[in-house]
């Protein structure tokens, strides 16, 4: 009796060999070969030993999915199972041979949360301009070659299982590979369930006021509150396409007439935080710090600038051009949803809506913000976001690809139209400080990052964001322009901080804009935060 029920229990883990092995196998195959891949093109993010549990792991969970098909007895249930799990593989295969043939580095937090943020039109733009064809035939073949040869093998009624003996010493493989992945049993994070447990994991508020803490401000009371403190976030802006930083094309003209007026002033040598718009703006609008990264607390659990700003005394106002994302809140719209009041002028119905609608749609609310109160307001741009082409009007379209000869024919276009968006970035940037001219007002303006644009002799056809696993495509990725408009009634009242902000231009040195909260303080006089002396981390320092 015992020994009919081992048999019998023997024959259940079996199954997956004896009765469904291409299933196995195709699985197997999906799973195993985009990790391994990643080995060979990852090397400075994923050594040997790591792929190799990798594979243990694909293996196992391949066999865990096929079992798991194998006792279920509804034919019509077990086809839909094996369908929705060959799509989830296949799923992971697509975006793990994109991390690694395109991105050089593994699928992890940060491309999850640029998926996840990402609308679908955004989402449309960078598939079609991102995604290479050759990656596209590339897994395509691979899919082709899989559906191709279980049709066939199915067709010819081929016998794929295995005997006894031949599944026994394939389940001898695969135990080896289950104990090695329970050695490691954090792999499971970055292996074929990485997608899924990425995506589902949720780290944005439903309401960051909740997280607030009402930190301790000390002021400098000999300085007075100014009426307008106005942030300007661009999108996808290298400071080496700047001609106020030397570019060798005019895509600066308005911002230079304004350096030359001494109402703009530019400061060189300053890094973003990161590769990325979600985590840039989590370390730019908060005290959430570079070492702060892995120590467990969420970033929306540290100070935020616009917390800070309130508990100054400042009425709060967010106009995005970059919308609400899905049904979820998004980094974007929980630093929005914390303000006084916030307007999402992304309008879905639009294709592409330029980034005229801030000036456009706001410029009547600007004028009704009482001038006798003080105002923190933030203008969240569109700027250079990838498709570079849609970023502008035809009549800025004054880059051409003949305006780059000793460039490669394949890169011409897309300098020109990235060009073009920054001159008409420019544009819009200089109608935003137009606003304030008036007033007295002080306009800081920073992209969330910056883009490669082919400086990477290693890759030179790639361009976009930089990427972490190449240090040259990340120093491009994180280099971004930094201008601070300061209006004529600003200067005028204001003497030492306008002091401060002419020493720092003329006197150039290394700041990262994840210090951005601790520079606004430095504006508005606060001295310390909680006891912390804030001006030895703020770019005026």
């Amino acid at each position: 009796m015992a020994k009919r029920n081992m048999n019998k229990i023997a024959e259940i883990f079996l199954k997956p060999f004896r009765e469904h092995f291409l299933f196995f196998i195709i699985l197997c195959a999906l799973t195993v070969s985009c990790h391994f891949i990643g080995y060979f093109t990852i090397k400075n993010e994923l050594n040997l030993n790591a792929a190799i549990v990798r594979v243990m792991h694909c293996v196992s969970l391949s066999y865990v999915a096929t079992l798991i098909v194998g006792v279920i007895r509804s034919r019509i249930a077990r086809s839909i199972l094996q369908t929705i799990f060959i799509l989830y593989a296949a799923f992971d295969f697509a975006i793990n041979m994109y991390c690694a043939l395109y991105l050089h580095l593994p699928f992890d937090n940060d491309i999850a949360l640029l998926i996840k943020e990402t609308d679908p039109k955004e989402a449309l733009e960078f598939f079609t301009t991102m995604v290479p064809l050759w990656l596209i035939l590339t897994v395509a073949g691979v899919f082709l070659i899989l559906i191709l040869g279980g049709w066939l093998i199915k067709r010819s009624r081929m016998n794929t299982n295995l005997g006894k003996k031949a599944s026994l010493l394939v389940m001898g493989i695969v135990c080896i590979c289950i104990l090695g992945s329970l050695y490691r049993w954090n792999v499971w994070k970055s292996g074929p369930l990485a997608p899924f447990y990425e995506f589902t994991q949720s780290e944005n508020p439903s309401n960051l006021r909740d997280y607030y803490t009402h930190p301790k401000l000390t002021f400098d009371q000999s300085q007075e509150l100014p009426t307008n403190v106005v942030l300007i976030i661009g999108e996808s802006y290298s400071r080496s396409h700047s001609s106020v930083f030397g570019y060798n094309k005019l895509t600066n003209p308005l911002l230079t007439q304004l350096k030359d007026s001494a109402l703009l002033f530019s400061f060189d040598s300053i890094n973003s935080p990161a590769h990325s718009t979600v985590l840039a703006l989590r370390f730019m609008l908060s005290t959430f710090d570079l070492p702060d990264e892995n120590k467990g607390k969420k970033w929306f659990e540290y100070i935020s600038l616009i917390e800070l700003m309130d508990e100054s005394g400042f009425d709060c106002y967010w106009f995005g051009n970059q919308g609400r994302v899905g049904a979820h809140n998004g980094t974007t719209r929980t630093y929005a949803d914390a303000c006084d009041n916030q307007w999402f002028l992304k309008d879905d119905n639009v294709e592409d809506q330029l980034d005229n609608v801030l000036v456009d749609s706001t410029h009547q609310y600007v004028n009704q913000i009482s001038h006798k109160s003080h105002n923190f307001i933030v203008f969240h741009m569109k700027g250079s976001h990838f498709d570079y082409s849609k970023r502008y009007p035809k009549e800025f379209a004054q880059f051409t690809e003949n305006d780059y000869p000793s460039e490669p024919q394949n890169h011409r276009g897309i300098l020109s139209s990235y060009d073009n968006s920054i001159l008409y970035n420019d544009y819009m940037v200089s109608r935003i400080m137009d606003l304030f001219k008036d007033t007295e007002s002080i306009v800081i303006y920073l992209p969330d990052h910056g883009q490669v644009m082919y400086r990477n002799k290693k890759d030179p056809d790639y361009y976009a964001h930089g990427r972490k696993a190449d240090p040259v495509d990340y120093a491009y990725g994180i280099d971004i322009p930094f201008f601070i408009y300061a209006s004529p009634l600003y200067q005028q009242k204001h003497p030492q901080t306008m002091e401060r902000i002419k020493n720092r231009q003329n006197n150039p040195h290394e700041w990262n804009s994840d210090f951005l909260p601790y520079f606004f303080m430095d504006l508005i006089g606060v001295k310390e935060i909680n006891g912390e002396n804030i001006q030895t981390k703020s770019v005026l320092n």
